[in-house]
């Protein structure tokens, strides 16, 4: 039943405007969201038959108007004033929450994104406080926290789920360009990469630094332009060592183990690697930010495939950047200059 002031509010439309109403309640009222298939499609396959596909993508993500399932009145508010939607322009780093929460920090809007794939909602934070992003770069999921870099406020943040400010991480002399963030679940510690420093920090939840490690150079633990990194559940550290053209990998008090790659244009080899991340099986995935591909490799080190390449076509990228994989083994890719996120799936067997 109408209240007196909706009544009133009725009274005195002109009747276009009623006939206007009535027809946009209608539509809202009769419009259909799509159903959900219960098995993503797949949109490309990665190696080319006759070999068997390892790797699959199932979709992209442009916008909130993708995820979101608008009631009624949500429907009704964009028929008359227009969909308010969270669109990607920059999209640098990513992160995952129990499968289903991404933040994607972007760099083009100075914030991060936030889409939930289960209730369908999307927010985006620009500010802490009373400070704006300017370079939002890194993001990791720290238990109940996540963790923001901004390489132009030279800051890491931790925050709550709700972008409220729990604490800003300090280093003796400040950072100088802070970027890649990686959480160790296990020991609870997070992992800021300092680019121009060249070194990688260790910090607890509680903001104390424990320890560092790197320093500029080519040689075995130097770092020459660190961007990416992650840490996987046996407590082996992956760096991105972008200008040396590798990946290093550490143990957990950051004594060198062995590294991935050397300046090339074939397969084993890298121009710009950046994003990063391993998969439940040990494959380790790596994006060569140059070359618009994403090559993987086993436990050892050794080249397994790539996928990708350059172009605007879905599962093709425009200078790729950030990397996060879930525990149902979906690879999140950020592709920067397309204004969009890619999900692919691997969908070989443990021993591939």
């Amino acid at each position: 039943m109408l209240s007196s002031s909706n009544r009133h509010v009725l009274r005195i439309l002109p009747f276009p405007a009623m006939a206007l109403l009535a027809a946009l309640i209608i539509i809202s009222c009769t419009a259909k969201t799509p159903p959900q298939s219960s098995q993503p499609q797949i949109l490309a396959l990665w190696p080319n038959p006759p070999t068997p596909a390892r790797i699959a993508l199932l979709r992209t993500l442009t916008d909130s108007a993708e995820i979101e399932r608008p009631g009624f009145f949500q429907r009704l508010g964009q028929i008359i004033v227009g969909p308010k939607k969270h669109t990607i322009l920059r999209p640098q780093g990513i992160a995952i929450q129990d499968d289903h929460r991404l933040y994607v920090t972007d760099l083009e809007l100075q914030g991060v994104h936030v889409f939930d794939l289960n209730s369908h909602k999307s927010s985006f934070i620009d500010r802490i406080e009373d400070t704006f992003f300017v370079s939002p770069v890194g993001v990791a999921v720290c238990d109940k926290l996540i963790a923001v870099s901004d390489s132009a406020l030279k800051k890491v943040f931790l925050l709550k789920p709700n972008g409220q400010l729990e604490r800003t991480l300090q280093k003796p002399g400040g950072f100088e360009r802070p970027t890649g963030l990686a959480f160790d679940a296990q020991e609870k510690l997070l992992y800021v990469v300092d680019t121009l420093a060249n070194e990688i920090c260790v910090f607890d939840l509680s903001g104390r630094l424990l320890r560092r490690f790197g320093s500029a150079g080519q040689d075995i633990g130097q770092f020459n332009y660190p961007t990416y990194i992650f840490v996987d559940k046996d407590g082996r550290v992956y760096v991105t060592d972008s200008l040396n053209f590798r990946v290093q990998v550490f143990n957990r008090q950051g004594q060198y183990l062995f590294d991935i790659g050397k300046l090339g244009d074939a397969s084993g080899y890298f121009a710009v690697p950046k994003g990063i991340g391993v998969d439940s099986f040990g494959h380790i995935y790596i994006v060569d930010s140059y070359f618009s591909v994403v090559q993987v490799y086993d436990q050892q080190g050794q080249f397994l495939l790539d996928f990708g390449g350059p172009g605007k076509n879905a599962g093709s990228f425009q200078v790729p950047a950030g990397l996060t994989i879930d525990s149902q083994n979906r690879i999140f890719i950020c592709d920067s200059y397309n204004s969009r996120i890619q999900i692919f799936q691997y969908i070989g067997s443990d021993n591939e």
